[in-house]
């Protein structure tokens, strides 16, 4: 009888990846090239899951779109929470960056960003960054059943 693997380590694992790339200032821009860094994610996972598998098993392909998609909602979760720490961080350096300039239009831009306008636009960044991580995501995990599915060669 075979004994099933654990898919949660290697789903958090490519979650972990997901979420700095899509949290991090700077290394977000990776996912401008088609999501290459949520796919690379999914693919991570597939690839951390194949090599918990003995030699002689093989991987279905609703074994990488479960670690994909698994992989995806993991990144979202803490691409959020990324994202609440650097934006934080970012409305500080703006107001820092405004105190240099005497400019009274500069100072109501930054008023008229209360709690809740920025708690709603953070609200619909994360639903769509859940929905987007989830699909490509399940899309690398489906490449990665194509590229590390495969038994392993001894």
């Amino acid at each position: 009888m075979n004994q099933q693997q654990s898919k949660f380590m290697p789903a958090l694992w490519g979650g972990i990846f997901i979420g700095v790339i899509t949290g991090v200032p700077v290394l977000n821009f990776i996912n401008c090239f088609c999501c290459v860094g949520v796919i690379a994610g999914g693919m991570l996972s597939v690839y951390l899951y194949r090599n918990s598998l003995k030699e002689d098993q093989f991987m279905s392909m609703s074994d990488g779109a479960a670690l994909g998609l698994l992989a995806g909602i993991f990144g979202a979760f803490i691409g959020a929470i990324l994202h609440g720490i650097f934006g934080a961080m970012s409305r500080d350096m703006l107001e820092l960056f405004s105190s240099y300039f005497d400019n009274p239009d500069l100072d109501d831009i930054l008023n008229q960003f209360t709690t809740a306008q920025v708690a709603k636009g953070f609200f619909l960044l994360n639903i769509g960054n859940l929905l987007i991580d989830c699909i490509f995501g399940l899309i690398g995990g489906l490449l990665g059943i194509a590229v590390f599915g495969k038994a392993k060669m001894v």
